[in-house]
């Protein structure tokens, strides 16, 4: 029972579509992400970060009466928004799904108490942690999807403590201001006739693929296929590296990379000033609970 994931998937409730990032790839220094990488957080602030949310829950959910363990992090799967993808990375991990689904997630250490306890107090406990459905808020913006947050949930009284009152909708701001960008560059003619050459590099390498997305996206099927089966996710961790090695080679070949740069500092260029401000705001609120849990 991994009830912090199942936490956040109800803070992250969405009316259309799924919770999402696109923080860059490991190779992040090499490859164009949108506004200055905004909504890119490195692995250990992140991991920094998370833990002080944990922290954070744990003391809400002591105040209101109930006994709660940190549920340790598990690695996150990242890829570049806009689906670059280095050959040294390809070589090393692929896509880095099948790796991560082979890796021992570690267990929810409330499992086993909870499991325990009436149903009665089963549920305060979760409606303590998650919310009661009673207190909810709509955040929105565009370019993301609609946000259904619990306010009365130790999981998002804890954001708030570590990243402050505004996190939220800043976050969702600026999500859907990268979003917007990313999404122009993919319209841009010089990127659908770079994403072109790429997808006919892939064909002369036995690969039946139009986008960069629909590459990773067969993997992803893959992965999901196999579920916990470990021989099926090593033979799709095999297929992975192979399609993933040959995506980056069309990458270079195409110079995927580079056009995608120009695009996109042709489309920031056009931005509004509300955007850069969107990114402005998501950043400083994230350096600024760096710096109070040591993290900077």
């Amino acid at each position: 029972m991994n009830l912090r994931p199942a936490a956040l998937f109800v803070l992250c409730l969405l009316a259309v579509g799924g919770c999402s990032s696109a923080p860059a790839h490991r190779d992040a220094s090499t490859l164009p992400v949108p506004l200055d990488g905004a909504t890119v957080v490195p692995e250990r602030q992140a991991g920094t970060l998370y833990e002080a949310e944990e922290r954070a829950v744990d003391a809400c959910m002591t105040r209101r009466g109930f006994a709660y363990e940190p549920v340790p992090a598990f690695r996150p799967v990242s890829a570049n928004p806009y689906g670059l993808l280095t050959e040294d990375a390809a070589r090393a991990d692929g896509y880095g799904l099948a790796s991560a689904a082979l890796d021992d997630r570690p267990a929810d250490p409330n499992g086993p108490a909870l499991a325990k306890l009436p149903e009665a107090r089963r549920t305060a406990w979760q409606q303590a942690l998650i919310g009661t459905g009673k207190r909810q808020v709509t955040l929105t913006a565009s370019g993301a999807p609609a946000l259904l947050v619990n306010t009365d949930g130790c999981v998002y009284l804890a954001r708030r403590e570590v990243y402050g009152e505004a996190w939220e909708q800043a976050e969702v701001d600026a999500t859907g201001a990268s979003t917007e960008v990313v999404a122009r560059v993919a319209a841009a003619p010089e990127f659908r006739a770079a994403q072109r050459t790429w997808a006919d590099c892939m064909a002369e390498q036995g690969e039946r693929v139009t986008t960069l997305q629909e590459a990773r996206g067969l993997v992803q099927d893959a992965v999901a296929e196999a579920g916990d089966d470990r021989q099926a996710l090593l033979t799709a961790g095999r297929r992975e590296r192979e399609l993933a090695r040959r995506d980056a080679l069309c990458q270079g070949r195409g110079d995927l990379a580079a056009v995608t740069r120009a695009a996109q500092e042709r489309v920031q260029a056009e931005l509004p000033k509300t955007s850069w401000a969107k990114a402005t705001q998501v950043r400083e609120l994230r350096e600024r609970a760096l710096r109070r849990t040591g993290g900077a």
